[in-house]
C-alpha cells in the first residue's frame, strides 16, 4: 500500500510544481524542474504525511494562514489515502478475479490430467478393457449434431434447452443472512473477510461474501444462508458458487408454512462441490429457504495467538433462482470416434459410463452404433445405473441385428409350387416362404411370425341357441372340429373382420392378434358395430360382450410391448348378411401386428418333418441348399406374410464407433430436466 502511496504523493507533487510555475507565466526548463523537485522530495518523505503535528501553547496567537495551510495538508493526506483504498481495492478485486481464472484453469487441467490417468489406468491396469473414449464435456470437439439441449462447456454437463418464451430467471425480494448454529457458537471464531451476505443475490457484481471460521480443534462445521422471500416462489433450478479452499456439501432444505422445512426434491443428501453448483429438480412452490454448506474438516491448520489451530472458509456469490420449462425430448450426436490404441484396433463389446442425474419424470437413453446406417442404433444402458433399462453390454465385432425379412407363398402362385419335393414324409408336403444368404445365424435370436396385418382365425361349428354370448369357456372343449386360417387385415376399412357374409349354420370365430406398442401406454375409444353377439378381450381382460348398439363405447388400453386382442363372434342370424366392424385400425394403432404375438418355434427338419403335427403350425424349420438357407413350414397360405427375425455374425471390422444420448422429460410445461456430466466408452 506505501508503494502505491508513494507514487500517488510523487504525482502530486509534480503537478503541484508545474501548476504554480505555470500560474506565475514560467515554463521550467527541466533543469529548474528537476531543482524544484530533488528540493521538495528533500523537505517531504513520500511515503509519510504531508501533515506533521505541532503543539500549540496556550496564549499563542492563532494565525488564520496557519490554519488554513493545516487543514489543507491533512485534506490533500486524507484526499491521497482515500483514492489510495479505492486503487487498493479495485487491485485485489483485479487479483481475486484472476485467481477465480486460474482456478477454474487448474481445475480443468486436473480434471483432464485425472480423466487422462483414468483412461491409463483402464488401458493398463488389469480391468480386461483394451480401449476407452471418453468426454468430460469441456468443449465441442466430439459433437456432431444437437436438438433441443444445451451443452454447458464451462459447467461440463448436456442438460434439455430452457424454452424462452416461458423460462425465467427469478430475482425476488427477500432478506438474506449467514448463520452459524447456536451450537457452534462456542465453538467456532467468526471472522468477517469481504463482502456483504446481500452481495451473494447479486449476480452482476464481482463481490464473494467470505467469512472465516476460527477453532482449537478440528471437526466438522455447518452453516447456512437464511432466506427468506417476501412473497412465495415457484422454481425449478438454483444455482449458486462457493468460495472455498476444500470441497464441501451444499444441502437446501424450503419452507411453504414458515414451519416445517424438507429437503429439496431428488437431493436429499446434497451435492459436493467445490466451486459451482446447480440444482435441478421438480417445479416447487416456497416461502423460505437454507442453504447449507458442510465442511468435513477444515480448509488448513493455522497458528494463531489465542490458540486456534484451524480454519474453515465459507464463501457464497451469484445466488440464482430459476423457473424454467423443457421441451419433451432433446437429442445429441457424437461424431463418428476412434479409440486410441497403439495398434490397429477393431471394436467388439462395448460398455458406457456416465455420470448424470436422472430427477423424477425425466430420463436419458443412449444408443451406439458402428455404421451410419439408421437402423444400426443399438440402445444400451450405463453399467453405473441401479436399473438397466437396456442391455449393458453391447457386442459389434460380430453380431448384427438384421432387419425383418419379409417372406410367404404368394398368392398367385400357390403352395404346389413353393413344396420342396424332397421333404415329403409320410404323405405330408412341406413348403418354403422364402430364403435368405448363408449366414452364420446366432443362436436363439431367430423369430417367425406369422400373419403380418393379418388376423389368425378359428371357426367350429355349433348351436348355443338364441341368446348365447360368446366366452373363452366356448373354446375349451369344442365338439366340432375347428377349421384354422389367416386372413389379412381388409384394405379400405381395416376394423372391418366380417362383412356381407352369410352362414348356414350357427358358428363360433375366434378371432385373435398380437399388437406390438412402442410408445408410452395409450387408451383408444371405439364404438364397435355387429350384427351379431360378440365380446371382445385384450390382454386376458374382457372389455366388452353382446351385441353393441351406437352408444356403445370400448376403450382399449394399450400396453408398451405386445398385446393380445381377441374377438368372440357367435353367429346367431342364419343365411343373413353378418357384419363386424371393431370401429378402429389395428395397423395404425401398433408398431406392427401379427396373427398371434407368439413367434414360431424352431425345430430340425427332422422334428418338423417326423415329429410334428399336421395341424401345428407352431414350428418351423431352416433347410440348407444350393448355398441358401430357406425357412420351411408344414403348411401353405398363400397370400400371407411372415417375418424372419435373426442376429448374424458380421466379418467386417469396425474401426469408429457413434454415441447418440436422447434426454427425455414427461411433464407438460414448467418441470426439471436430466443432467449429463461425462460419459466414458469402454471396449473389451
Amino acid at each position: 500500500m506505501s508503494i502505491n502511496i508513494r507514487q500517488k504523493r510523487f504525482t502530486v507533487a509534480v503537478n503541484q510544481i508545474l501548476q504554480e510555475e505555470l500560474r506565475k507565466g514560467n515554463l521550467p526548463t527541466s533543469k529548474e524542474f528537476a531543482s524544484r523537485l530533488n528540493k521538495l522530495l528533500r523537505d517531504q518523505e513520500l511515503s509519510a504525511p504531508e501533515y506533521t503535528f505541532k503543539r500549540i501553547r496556550n496564549g499563542e496567537l492563532a494565525e488564520s494562514d496557519f490554519f488554513n495551510e493545516v487543514v489543507g495538508k491533512i485534506q490533500k493526506d486524507l484526499m491521497i489515502l482515500y483514492e489510495n483504498t479505492i486503487a487498493v481495492h479495485n487491485q485485489l478485486k483485479g487479483k481475486f478475479h484472476w485467481f477465480e481464472v486460474e482456478k477454474n484453469r487448474l481445475e480443468y487441467e486436473a480434471r483432464r490430467l485425472e480423466s487422462e490417468l483414468k483412461e491409463k489406468i483402464l488401458l493398463y491396469g488389469k480391468t480386461g478393457y483394451l480401449a476407452s473414449i471418453f468426454d468430460t464435456l469441456d468443449d465441442l470437439s466430439k459433437i456432431d449434431s444437437e436438438d433441443n439441449v444445451s451443452i454447458d462447456i464451462k459447467n461440463h454437463q448436456i442438460t434439455l434447452k430452457k424454452q424462452e418464451n416461458t423460462s425465467f430467471v427469478i430475482n425476488p425480494a427477500s432478506e438474506i443472512k449467514f448463520v452459524m448454529p447456536k451450537s457452534s457458537v462456542s465453538t467456532f471464531k467468526k471472522i468477517p473477510i469481504s463482502g456483504k451476505i446481500e452481495q451473494a443475490l447479486n449476480v452482476n457484481t464481482n463481490e464473494t461474501f467470505q467469512e472465516v471460521w476460527l477453532s482449537k480443534t478440528e471437526g466438522p462445521a455447518d452453516g447456512y444462508l437464511d432466506i427468506k422471500f417476501n412473497d412465495k416462489q415457484v422454481l425449478n433450478r438454483i444455482d449458486l458458487s462457493l468460495h472455498t479452499i476444500k470441497s464441501a456439501t451444499v444441502y437446501i432444505e424450503f419452507t411453504l408454512d414458515e414451519l416445517n422445512y424438507f429437503h429439496l426434491p431428488y437431493y436429499p443428501d446434497g451435492k459436493q462441490t467445490g466451486n459451482n453448483v446447480s440444482f435441478y429438480f421438480p417445479t416447487t412452490e416456497m416461502k423460505n429457504m437454507r442453504i447449507w454448506i458442510r465442511k468435513q474438516e477444515s480448509d488448513k491448520e493455522i497458528v494463531h495467538p489465542e490458540g486456534y489451530s484451524y480454519q474453515y472458509l465459507f464463501g457464497v456469490k451469484k445466488i440464482q433462482f430459476f423457473q424454467l420449462s423443457y421441451p419433451e425430448r432433446g437429442e445429441v450426436v457424437t461424431k463418428f470416434l476412434t479409440p486410441k490404441t497403439d495398434e490397429t484396433f477393431s471394436i467388439g463389446k462395448v460398455s458406457l459410463v456416465t455420470e448424470e442425474e436422472i430427477p423424477d419424470g425425466t430420463d436419458i437413453e443412449y444408443f451406439v452404433r458402428v455404421d451410419d446406417r439408421e437402423e444400426s442404433w443399438k440402445q444400451i444402458s450405463p453399467v453405473n445405473r441401479d436399473t438397466a433399462q437396456a442391455p449393458n453390454l453391447i457386442d459389434f465385432k460380430y453380431v448384427v441385428h438384421a432387419s425383418p425379412t419379409n417372406l410367404g407363398i404368394r398368392k398367385n402362385i400357390g403352395g404346389q409350387e413353393s413344396e420342396i419335393i424332397e421333404l415329403q414324409a409320410n404323405g405330408v408336403a412341406f413348403y418354403s416362404l422364402g430364403s435368405i444368404e448363408k449366414r452364420k445365424i446366432v443362436p436363439r435370436t431367430e423369430r417367425l411370425y406369422m400373419g403380418k396385418d393379418a388376423w389368425s382365425v378359428q371357426k367350429t361349428v355349433e348351436n348355443f341357441g338364441e341368446t348365447h354370448i360368446p366366452s373363452l369357456d366356448d373354446w375349451k372343449k369344442p365338439s366340432n372340429d375347428i377349421v384354422r386360417n389367416v386372413i389379412p387385415i381388409k384394405e379400405g376399412n381395416r376394423g372391418l373382420i366380417l362383412q356381407d357374409e352369410q352362414f348356414t349354420q350357427h358358428t363360433q370365430l375366434y378371432y385373435g392378434m398380437g399388437i406390438f406398442y412402442e410408445g408410452k401406454e395409450q387408451v383408444l375409444s371405439t364404438i364397435p358395430s355387429s350384427t351379431e353377439p360378440i365380446a371382445i378381450f385384450l390382454n386376458g381382460e374382457k372389455l366388452f360382450e353382446g351385441i353393441p348398439s351406437s352408444q356403445t363405447n370400448v376403450n382399449y388400453k394399450f400396453k408398451q410391448g405386445w398385446n393380445d386382442l381377441t374377438v368372440l363372434v357367435y353367429v346367431q342370424n342364419l343365411n343373413k348378411d353378418c357384419t363386424i366392424d371393431l370401429g378402429f385400425d389395428p395397423i395404425r394403432v401398433s408398431t406392427h401386428c401379427y396373427s398371434s404375438s407368439q413367434f414360431l418355434e424352431k425345430v430340425s427338419v427332422f422334428d418338423l418333418r417326423y415329429n410334428t403335427k399336421n395341424n401345428d403350425w407352431s414350428k418351423y424349420a431352416l433347410y440348407e441348399k444350393d448355398g441358401k438357407v430357406y425357412i420351411v413350414v408344414n403348411h401353405s397360405l398363400p397370400g400371407v406374410t411372415y417375418d424372419f427375425y435373426y442376429d448374424y455374425v458380421d466379418e467386417v471390422e469396425h474401426r469408429n464407433i457413434q454415441l447418440k444420448i436422447v434426454m427425455k422429460q414427461f411433464s407438460v410445461g414448467q418441470y426439471t430436466t436430466p443432467v449429463l456430466r461425462r460419459y466414458t466408452l469402454q471396449f473389451s
